[in-house]
């Protein structure tokens, strides 16, 4: 298997992630389609590369698709890493356009990239995902273990609802709990599940924990 930081960038270089952009998109529809029409307070995320942030290539598709589904625009979050937001005005203009139809938007692996405070300020976003390389410095004490509790309070000014991407230890999520980070993610929930298996497992977490908010939205 091929590690997703190794064959993106391969594929961005080439064109070929925008039909891979497209075949995600349709992939959910498929797996996940008639689960999401069920249960509205179910949310997927799907990665946008640069181009179609640039571009807004892929809202009109993605509104079409979704329609034809019963699929509700707020059960699809948009998430883009830092780099898909170079092109400040045209990633606003993408963004604001998706917001407009019903998706949260979020900045993805946040860190690693070029954002600073303004930049954040600038974008209509509604989410932010810590990358893992700063959940990993968690009760390490490492120079950048520092630095995590900072972007979480850079998220809170901001209004930002955040996400704590590959959570692979207990004492991480308690501490991440403990800094009222709203949402994580990693292998000590998951490792990554196929459909009917994601689909087992989602219901099985509805019925020991509840049921998520229908709408998540950044503060106004």
């Amino acid at each position: 298997m091929v590690r997703p930081d190794l064959f993106i960038p391969l594929a961005e270089e080439s064109g070929l992630i925008l039909p891979i952009t497209d075949q995600v998109i349709e992939a959910v529809i498929a797996d996940l389609g008639t689960t999401l029409v069920a249960d509205r307070s179910l949310h997927v995320a799907v990665n946008f590369c640069a181009d179609d942030i640039r571009t807004g290539r892929m809202l009109p598709i993605l509104e079409h698709k979704l329609r034809n589904a019963g699929i509700r625009p707020q059960q699809i979050w948009l998430e883009a890493t830092e780099r898909g937001f170079i092109d400040i005005e045209a990633a606003r203009a993408t963004m604001s356009r998706a917001r407009a139809m019903g998706h949260s938007v979020a900045i993805d692996d946040f860190g690693t990239g070029y954002s600073s405070l303004q930049y954040l300020q600038d974008l209509p976003l509604d989410a932010l995902k810590i990358d893992k390389s700063f959940i990993d410095t968690i009760g390490k004490g490492s120079a950048t273990s520092s630095v995590t509790p900072h972007i979480i309070a850079m998220a809170k000014t901001l209004g930002l609802f955040t996400v704590a991407e590959g959570i692979e230890t207990q004492e991480q999520a308690d501490y991440l709990i403990d800094q009222a980070v709203g949402f994580g993610q990693g292998w000590l929930y998951a490792r990554p599940l196929p459909a009917k298996a994601f689909i087992a497992f989602h219901q099985q977490n509805q019925a020991s924990k509840g049921i998520a908010p229908e709408v998540l939205r950044a503060a106004p």
